[in-house]
């Protein structure tokens, strides 16, 4: 909105004041604090000061005449020293009330997608267990934000980095072999450090009825364990899945870290990276010159006896990205990797990206409550509750809402019982019942007075005069702004804020007002076109958040 506020001004504006031209790009529409400044102010007077040498309320008078009878307004101030300030006028409401209705689940939504190009990677967990909680917080914020962000106009690429080389798979590998032979073998050592939890013991019964003989008969020890840890990393990965599927998350690219190694991405990278002179030699090893771009000391990426870093592999990971041709990227991390963004943010720009181009989100921990007390233990993952579980227990709806409902870099307390509530306690249920209450209204519309809800009510709203309609329609206005700014400040836990407060407007409308007027269907109508316009608005922030929008509670 504020972009269309701005263009309509600046259209006009041009004709009569040219030099406005000169400070297009420095022009700001924002919003007053206090509503009876207006629906929105600006600078426009201030910047022109400097340029045709009057004062800038004499300037601000000027523009006020200028743009006084547009429709979109219904009044302009000159304030202050020369700020200007607009109401709204309620033709441009009610055309917000058409382009809510028109646009269905898809209000304000920028269909072209030629802002650029992004890749968000999010969830990256190893796959050599069940996804708990933090891989759930950090799935909903990814699929959210990438949402967001293809709302406002941006080609997105969701990507999963499966960590699938390293140490955590021959440890994988060890703990299924030594739960496969513990079949026959009840006193077979389990490693000290291995993977407990029953998963391991499925996986092992799984290979012991399908690929029994096989394993047996290997040459050696470390052939069986390589054969258990691949067996068990697709086994897994399969299952992390089919978990991600359970809160609708699905991802585009699934990039394999082996992948790295087997096609000599990280020799790649090294080479790219000797040649802009970034890379020089020490001790026998190689090191990244991260000093340049603010590290606090230079890298190793490959160690004096041949071997390559994890730290190499990252680098290898997002040259990659960065030959893709990526606009900017963003990493969703766990909290345990703040320390770890300096190094990688200093590597990333020795390829000649801007500073702003890699973004990283941090994920807290969430602690799970039930009964008041704090809930641990999953005998399914060993030493933690599985996001599986938590999804099974209440539902996609909370596990999605509640996970996306606070700044991903605070920590989170999962209450249980409040997502089972059916009251307005519980937030998902608050905004799923403005949809159901909506759709009741609907369905007895039709019932008693056999209205078509598809017809144009366009010549009746004029009528919604009262204070509850007047901010309805205004709040739905400054939604799309709201998801753009959400995209833009990479918060997507505002948008359960944004559902939050337009299901809280419509609510208390609803316990104040009538719908179906039988003795003055001309304000019945206005007043259905207003409902389908938050019903559909709804739609929008559901579907973004990937709530499911109820039609009976």
């Amino acid at each position: 909105m504020k972009s269309e506020i701005k263009n309509q001004i600046l259209d006009v504006l041009k004709k009569h004041i040219p030099e406005v031209s000169q400070i297009e790009d420095k022009i700001v529409i924002e919003i007053p604090k206090d509503e009876k400044l207006g629906d929105f102010s600006t600078n426009i007077a201030f910047l022109l000061t400097k340029i045709i040498k009057k004062p800038p309320v004499q300037i601000a008078g000027q523009i006020k005449d200028i743009l006084e009878n547009l429709p979109t307004f219904s009044k302009v101030e000159v304030a202050g020293a020369g700020f200007l300030n607009f109401f709204l006028s309620d033709n441009f409401y009610h055309s917000i009330l058409h382009k809510a209705v028109n646009e269905g689940d898809r209000f304000g939504e920028q269909r072209e997608k030629n802002k650029g190009k992004i890749n968000i990677e999010f969830v990256s967990a190893n796959p050599t267990g069940p996804l708990h909680l933090g891989h759930g917080r950090g799935a909903v914020v990814g699929k959210i934000l990438s949402e967001i962000y293809s709302y406002t106009g941006y080609k997105v690429e969701r990507e999963f980095y499966i960590n699938d080389a390293g140490n955590q798979i021959r440890k994988l590998g060890e703990s299924i072999y030594a739960r496969f032979r513990q079949i026959e073998e009840p006193d077979y050592p389990f490693p000290e450090d291995g993977y407990h939890g029953d998963y391991i013991k499925d996986i092992a019964k799984e290979l012991y009825l399908l690929e029994r003989e096989k394993i047996l008969s290997m040459l050696s020890e470390d052939d069986a364990v390589e054969f258990c840890a691949n067996y068990g990393k697709n086994y897994l990965l399969d299952k992390i899945k089919e978990d991600l599927k359970l809160i609708d998350v699905e991802f585009d690219i699934w990039y394999s870290e082996k992948h790295l190694y087997e096609h000599g991405k990280v020799e790649e990278a090294i080479k790219f990276l000797k040649e802009k002179d970034m890379i020089y030699e020490k001790d026998g090893a190689l090191w990244l010159k991260t000093t340049i771009y603010g590290d606090d000391k230079d890298r190793v990426i490959r160690k004096s006896d041949g071997s390559y870093t994890y730290f190499a592999g990252d680098i290898a990971y997002h040259f990659d990205k960065y030959r893709r041709g990526y606009d900017f990227i963003i990493n969703i991390w766990g909290s345990d990797h703040h320390g770890y963004f300096p190094r990688l943010k200093a590597a990333v720009m020795s390829f000649g990206v801007p500073e702003d181009w890699i973004k990283v989100l941090f994920i807290q921990l969430v602690k799970l409550f039930k009964n008041g007390q704090e809930v641990k233990m999953s005998k399914r993952s060993g030493d933690f509750i599985t996001l599986r579980e938590l999804v099974e227990e209440v539902g996609k709806d909370p596990v999605i809402y509640f996970f996306a409902s606070k700044d991903s870099d605070t920590h989170l307390n999962f209450d249980i019982d409040i997502a089972l509530e059916k009251s307005s306690e519980n937030p998902v249920f608050y905004v799923q019942y403005a949809h159901a209450r909506i759709s009741s209204v609907f369905r007895e519309a039709k019932e008693r007075f056999g209205i078509d809800l598809e017809t144009d009510f366009t010549s009746q709203l004029q009528l919604l005069k009262e204070d509850a309609e007047k901010s309805i329609m205004k709040y739905i206005a400054a939604i799309p702004d709201l998801i753009n700014e959400a995209a833009l400040k990479n918060q997507p836990h505002k948008i359960t804020g944004i559902t939050y407060e337009l299901a809280s407007r419509f609510h208390k409308y609803y316990n104040t007002h009538k719908f179906l007027i039988e003795d003055d269907k001309e304000l019945m109508m206005a007043r259905l076109y207003l409902l389908k316009a938050v019903k559909n608005v709804l739609r929008t922030l559901f579907k973004i958040m990937g709530i499911t929008p109820v039609e009976r509670m």
